[in-house]
C-alpha cells in the first residue's frame, strides 16, 4: 500500500467518525449494519480468507426490523423473535434487534 493509499483511507475514516456523531437516530441502524459488514470484510481480509464478493454481497444490505424480517420470510413477527438466535441479528442500543436482509435470504435458501 502506498503512502497516498494510507492517507486516503485514514482521511476517509476520520470523516466517517465525524459524520457518525451527527447521524440522524433514524439512520443509526443502517449505519451500524454497514459498519458491521465492513468490519467482517476487513477481518476476513486480514485472515486471508476473503473471496471475491458475490453479486448479492456487492448489493447494499439492509437492516430490517422484526416486522420486515417476518415479511421477508413469510412468518409471524413472534416467530422471528423465537428464532432470532438462528438469524444472527444485529443488536443495537435500547435492546433493538435488526436483521440483515442478505443473511435472512441466505438462511431461507439453506433451510429450503
Amino acid at each position: 500500500m502506498t503512502d497516498a493509499d494510507c492517507l486516503r483511507w485514514r482521511t476517509s475514516l476520520a470523516e466517517l467518525e465525524t459524520t457518525a456523531t451527527d447521524v440522524s437516530p433514524d439512520d443509526v441502524p443502517e449505519l451500524a449494519g454497514r459498519l458491521e459488514a465492513l468490519k467482517v470484510r476487513l477481518v476476513l481480509r486480514a485472515q486471508g480468507t476473503a473471496a471475491a464478493p458475490t453479486a448479492e454481497e456487492r448489493d447494499e444490505d439492509r437492516l430490517l426490523d422484526a416486522q420486515q424480517a417476518a415479511a421477508v420470510l413469510g412468518v409471524k413477527k413472534s416467530w422471528i423473535f423465537d428464532h432470532s438466535a438462528e438469524l444472527s441479528p444485529v443488536r443495537l442500543p435500547g435492546r433493538l434487534l435488526r436483521f440483515s436482509e442478505t443473511r435472512l435470504r441466505r438462511w431461507m435458501r439453506r433451510s429450503a
